[in-house]
């Protein structure tokens, strides 16, 4: 009898159930999402930005079934290795995840069908993610091979779109893996005499991926006001005794540039003209004037708002950018390029840029 009782002792270790650390892999694809280039409009308000783009990845463990000797598995496909999380600013009432880009202001939106895009703790091995659907495979005898899995295979389809949550700045997102795909493995116990079952502690390896592609962030052009697209500014008549020797100056008038521009951009202003003076700021007089002789031995100078001559050719700091309207007040005067003045009419043109960063 102890002969007999041995033997059984024996036949029920060879049936103890094997355990493997991680689960098999399912098949999916490797999928990259790009987003077209996206402008920011002066004071635009938080929220989706530019086009929403989808991409849809199909995921089939028929294949990870076959790998088992088990006859039951339960495959919990897993979204994980998520890309850093914005934790400070709330996705919009339709849920989703909210992931950091490298661009201040400037994050990614990602939502999901048939389940919502979150970011709880149901990724792979309890870490952030969530679970995209359950394939339950099992023996069936009705069907080639006796294995079945349904449903199998299954597709989830991804939803990104940039989103704007505060002051940002022009540029350029780098590219994002935004998560991996994973699944686990969950066996039921079968009956004894079907063999050994092997139970898997673990979630499997990365076995697809969603990417985000680089995406362009511009900014729109500043708007220049109607009446400062093309200025006319009159200066006053004035006396040829009022410019007496070389480098006098007469006649001032100031004339303002308006335009608008993204808040908290550093902003510079550009002047040239085809017909410079040696002294700085300068127009020569043009030839081209309406009716009359030009006056000889003077220019136009023109001076910035702190009433400094400009610079032609070079960016000149004219301060940040405001919330709203952007005033400047510029400043023309006619300067005495030499001596004696001869009368005359004077007149010249600048063209002004403006750029920013």
């Amino acid at each position: 009898m102890s002969a007999l009782l041995l033997i059984i002792g024996l036949l029920l270790m060879a049936m103890r159930p094997a355990e493997a650390t991680q689960s098999p892999t399912c098949n999916a694809s490797n999928k990259t999402i790009t987003i077209p280039t996206v402008a920011i409009t002066p004071g635009q308000s938080n929220g989706p930005i530019g086009s929403a783009v989808q991409a849809t990845i199909s995921i089939d463990c028929y294949p990870a079934y076959t790998n088992t000797p088990n006859y039951y598995d339960s495959f919990n496909v897993q979204t994980g290795q998520l890309a850093p999380l914005d934790s400070a600013s709330t996705p919009p009432a339709g849920g989703g995840i909210l992931f950091q880009t490298n661009i201040p202001g400037i994050d990614v939106l990602l939502t999901a069908q048939t389940v919502q895009a979150s970011s709880g703790n149901n990724g792979p091995n309890g870490t952030p993610g969530w679970s995209i659907a359950t394939i339950n495979c099992n023996f069936d005898s009705g069907v080639l091979n006796g294995q079945n899995c349904s449903p199998d295979p299954v597709s989830v389809t991804f939803t990104a779109q940039l989103y704007k949550t505060g002051p940002t700045t022009p540029g350029k997102i780098t590219s994002l893996t935004l998560l991996e795909i994973f699944e686990t493995d969950t066996v039921a116990t079968p009956p004894s005499y079907w063999g050994q079952t092997i139970y898997y502690s673990g979630a499997s390896s990365s076995f697809g991926s969603l990417k985000l592609n680089t995406v362009n962030v511009s900014m729109s052009t500043c708007n220049v006001a109607a009446g400062s697209t093309n200025l006319s500014v009159t200066l006053p008549t004035v006396d040829v005794n009022a410019l007496p020797t070389t480098g006098s100056v007469a006649g001032q008038k100031s004339f303002p540039i308006q335009y608008t521009c993204p808040s908290g951009w550093a902003l510079y202003m550009t002047m040239s003209t085809a017909n410079p003076a040696a002294a700085t700021g300068v127009i020569l007089p043009s030839t081209s004037c309406a009716a009359g002789s030009p006056a000889t031995n003077v220019g136009i100078q023109l001076l910035q708002s702190n009433q400094q001559p400009v610079q032609f050719n070079t960016a000149q700091s004219v301060g940040n950018s405001p919330n709203g309207t952007l005033n400047l007040t510029y400043y023309a005067q006619y300067y005495a390029t030499g001596s004696p003045i001869g009368a005359g009419q004077v007149c010249g043109t600048a063209t002004f840029t403006m750029s920013y960063q």
